[in-house]
């Protein structure tokens, strides 16, 4: 047996949706404004969690809202294909939300997956069950209307779809929700001749839980469990708050496993600065109803996993999943480092193929390490040489559109973040550096500017709380005498605080500005829809006339943990 600490996938990486197909475990789970869209996670065993990088590429979110984007993913295998259902939310503040569920198809994970098929916009969260070939789709109904009597989470809708015709027949209502409120995140599994509906609950904050019903029938009625809610840490003694939004996956051997999201406070405050993380649970069935196999609803910090969870690996079908002829895998560990030498990567692609110089085909391989960028594919900006990684100015931190962002998901509450930058801008609206970014309303930026009285480079912070903006002030910024050419930026979090430093060439790191406070870079500190977490990483803004490069030439992450 391994005993696996929960989360599992941590720091941002929420509605977590786990499939088993040819001999492979598949964990997905959401990215909204975050490009590529969909993480995948790979495993043989439910214990060590591989990542694919992302699935939808290609895909454009330019101007979509913080938190809107990609919600909720949903994948499925009928024995032959994968689906892969998601919701682009496109405008999600007041009454309404203006949504669009999409559907793609692929015989295997890596793809090729076909071209999204618009499926509906009644709601989001769909998911997709199959049956004696044919398709279903279930998700929540969304009631706009400010009358009274009405409800928004106006019940959960079950349609038949097809490939060719879209939604055929009636839609009907097959559960009409919680009074926990808010039903959202369903999925369906037949098991025993029973059709089993599993819904996310309470919201996505504290409340958060899943609740299980049943039917014979899979119109319903469904049956709510004796034992419901599945799951929740609302009011309970565990690290694991607002657990909820799952689904289920079945071992070879028979046993049952729960993934689903939660969050983690800081020591001090109850805020979730990593975001909605995910993590997995044992189910047994008593009396035909699922239960967490410590008896009770409370998640468990750790759970066992059997070595004959091995997904079929030993039956001969290794899948068509598996990593293609030497690709890299990239395993996810708590605490484990990571670096990359743009450098000496650069040297390396040159070498190999030179395309990668401009960068579309370095990005897949950051995204491969859980590198994301913003809205769209940041490839056009980029180009990597034998000095390093050239990132060409963009937007500022606060557009919805042109941003050059590359980042990495915190994953603990105490790390360290560096890289080095060989920057020189004319003009004060060119910045480049180190960010410590959650969205477009709440981030840290510790940039190389530039000071138009001296005619000299300046180092300097920017702080985003919610649009209340605050600058390192003048006298406090750090010169850079026109011979220094490296700058090294490094931040250092533990827990709440969060500290700068510089380094000019080879000398030490100097602390610079006063210790920040961390937590402001969570769910619950930023303002309005918040539903991703804390990242780092390298940027560079241009508001002037776009023609300033920086050049970074490694990146290091390290947990503490």
């Amino acid at each position: 047996m391994a005993k696996v600490t929960n989360p599992i996938l941590q720091g941002f990486h929420p509605d977590p949706c786990i499939c088993r197909a040819k001999g492979k475990y598949y964990l997905i789970t959401s990215t909204f404004e975050w490009y590529p869209g969909i993480s995948l996670y790979e495993s043989d065993d439910l214990v060590h969690w591989s990542s694919r990088g992302g699935i939808l590429h290609g895909i454009n979110l330019r101007g979509i809202p913080d938190s809107a984007g990609v919600w909720a993913p949903a994948l499925t295998y009928d024995g032959e294909r994968f689906y892969l259902m998601y919701t682009i939310a496109k405008q999600i503040d007041g009454y309404f939300k203006d949504v669009e569920n999409y559907v793609i198809t692929s015989e295997k994970i890596e793809g090729p997956w076909s071209e999204p098929v618009f499926v509906n916009a009644s709601g989001f969260d769909p998911a997709m069950y199959h049956e004696a070939g044919r398709h279903y789709v279930v998700n929540p109904m969304w009631d706009p209307r400010p009358l009274d009597g009405h409800r928004k989470f106006n019940g959960l809708i079950l349609q038949e779809f097809d490939f060719e015709k879209g939604m055929i027949g009636k839609s009907e209502v097959i559960f009409p929700g919680s009074p926990r409120g808010g039903c959202e995140g369903p999925h369906l599994l037949k098991k025993d001749g029973w059709y089993y509906l599993l819904t996310a609950v309470g919201g996505t904050g504290r409340h958060h839980s899943i609740t299980v019903a049943r039917s014979e029938n899979l119109w319903g009625p469904y049956e709510v469990s004796p034992y419901d809610p599945l799951i929740t840490a609302w009011e309970k003694d565990t690290k694991l708050k607002k657990s909820g939004h799952g689904n289920f996956v079945e071992t070879p051997d028979g046993r049952w496993y729960m993934v689903h999201l939660c969050g983690r406070y800081l020591d001090r405050a109850d805020v979730c600065p990593l975001g909605r993380e995910t993590a997995m649970q044992e189910i047994e069935w008593i009396d035909g109803w699922p239960r967490m196999i410590q008896g009770d609803d409370t998640p468990a910090d750790t759970v066992e996993i059997p070595d004959v969870a091995v997904a079929e690996i030993n039956s001969g079908n290794t899948g068509e999943g598996c990593e293609k002829e030497g690709e890299e895998k990239h395993i996810r560990e708590a605490g484990a480092d990571y670096e990359i030498d743009f450098a000496a990567e650069g040297r390396r692609s040159l070498d190999g193929d030179r395309s990668k110089a401009h960068g579309t085909l370095f990005t897949e391989q950051l995204y491969g390490d859980e590198w994301l960028a913003l809205r769209e594919d940041i490839g056009g900006k980029i180009r990597i040489s034998t000095a390093g990684l050239h990132l060409t100015g963009g937007d500022s931190l606060t557009s919805l559109f042109d941003q050059s962002l590359l980042a990495r998901r915190w994953t603990a509450f105490a790390f360290t973040a560096e890289t080095e930058v060989v920057f020189y801008p004319y003009h004060y609206l060119q910045t480049a550096g180190l960010t410590c970014y959650y969205n477009t309303k709440v981030f840290y930026y510790l940039n190389i500017g530039f000071d138009e009285k001296t005619g000299k480079r300046v180092i300097s912070i920017l702080k985003n709380d919610n649009m209340d903006f605050w600058a390192l002030p003048e006298s406090e910024a750090v010169t850079i005498e026109n011979q220094t050419e490296r700058i090294r930026l490094k931040a250092e979090v533990r827990q709440e605080k969060l500290t700068f430093y510089y380094a000019l060439d080879d000398g030490a790191y100097v602390q610079i500005g006063p210790v920040m406070d961390a937590s402001i870079l969570s769910d619950e500190h930023a303002s309005g829809w918040a539903y991703t977490g804390a990242t780092v990483g390298i940027t560079a803004a241009d508001n002037f006339n776009k023609d300033t490069e920086a050049l970074f030439t490694y990146f290091r992450q390290r947990d503490d943990v």
